[in-house]
């Protein structure tokens, strides 16, 4: 649930949980940046990696730009039931930077990764999730992914739309992406 936090006079800031997943895409390297201004905003980012996101970014990283452990890998302890199941931490689901390989996951079901396992299970409890493309543009207009992105939106999954530049769908600047962010908390 979102909730308002006093800063000072007639200041109220939107205070949300966010749970930030993270994907194998060169764009992971923007995510620290969002991190930080999406807690400066008020919201408490936590953060799950793909394994291929690990070969881009240091989870030290996204440990120091959240001030809480990463998740890198799914154990007995139901990390992603406490975090997006019904109850659980978050309030909404980031996927930033997504991949073509995620978002298809996602859309076809499969749960094979902690980030495709985190947003299966928030799909079920029904929790905000905004997924954030970033991949090269061949594989962004690939007609299976394209239909991909449109189940996800059916099924009430957000999407941020990426800058199309070099041939790259890349990631929104950071302001952008948090503003997006922050627009969409409910």
């Amino acid at each position: 649930m979102v909730h308002y936090k006093f800063i000072g006079i007639l200041q109220l800031i939107r205070v949300a949980n966010i749970l930030m997943c993270v994907c194998g895409s060169v764009a992971a390297i923007d995510t620290p940046k969002i991190i930080r201004r999406l807690k400066k905003k008020g919201s408490e980012v936590r953060c799950v990696m793909s394994e291929s996101a690990h070969e881009i970014i240091n989870p030290n990283v996204l440990e120091w730009a959240s001030e809480k452990p990463v998740i890198t890998k799914l154990t007995g302890a139901v990390e992603h039931v406490k975090s997006c199941g019904v109850g659980g931490f978050a309030d909404m689901l980031l996927i930033c930077p997504a991949t073509s390989n995620t978002i298809s996951k996602i859309a076809c079901g499969i749960d094979d990764t902690t980030v495709t396992t985190f947003a299966a299970t928030a799909l079920g409890a029904k929790k905000r999730i905004i997924i954030v493309p970033a991949m090269h543009i061949s594989m962004y207009e690939n007609p299976f992914v394209k239909e991909n992105i449109r189940r996800l939106e059916k099924a009430g999954v957000v999407f941020m739309m990426p800058r199309i530049e070099d041939n790259k769908a890349k990631l929104p600047e950071v302001e952008d992406v948090v503003d997006f962010v922050t627009g969409n908390l409910a």
